[in-house]
């Protein structure tokens, strides 16, 4: 879910709607974790490394822009009927309880219970 600071601000430096520019943030955090994911191969990283990833943000602070101008670029030139499945999952994510979200835990285990009376 999306940070609705950030949506207001994007919403606000880009001249677009709230409903927008979540998707757009959404759109560009895609964007950049694939970014970061080829060039981790490619620099023979491993890709789930986050402090390596922390240190790519910090030495290439233009991939974030960049991807975020992209991705506001092509929401903002979608038009309206293709937002709407868009709308869709974002609700049906804020609306599904965090219990129906998660996987089970794995140290849970079905058994069958039984009753003794």
């Amino acid at each position: 879910m999306t940070d609705p600071i950030s949506v207001l601000a994007v919403s606000r430096d880009y001249a677009i709607s709230e409903v927008q520019a979540e998707v757009a943030l959404t759109w560009a955090a895609v964007a950049m974790a694939l970014e970061w994911e080829a060039f981790a191969l490619e620099a023979g990283l491993d890709p789930a490394d986050g402090e390596a990833m922390s240190r790519w943000n910090q030495q290439f602070p233009h991939v974030r822009t960049t991807c975020l101008d992209d991705a506001v670029a092509q929401v903002a030139a979608a038009p309206a009927p293709i937002l709407n499945p868009v709308d869709q999952l974002l609700h049906d994510v804020r609306t599904t309880p965090v219990c129906r979200r998660r996987p089970a835990s794995p140290l849970r285990t079905n058994r069958i219970r039984v009753r003794i009376r």
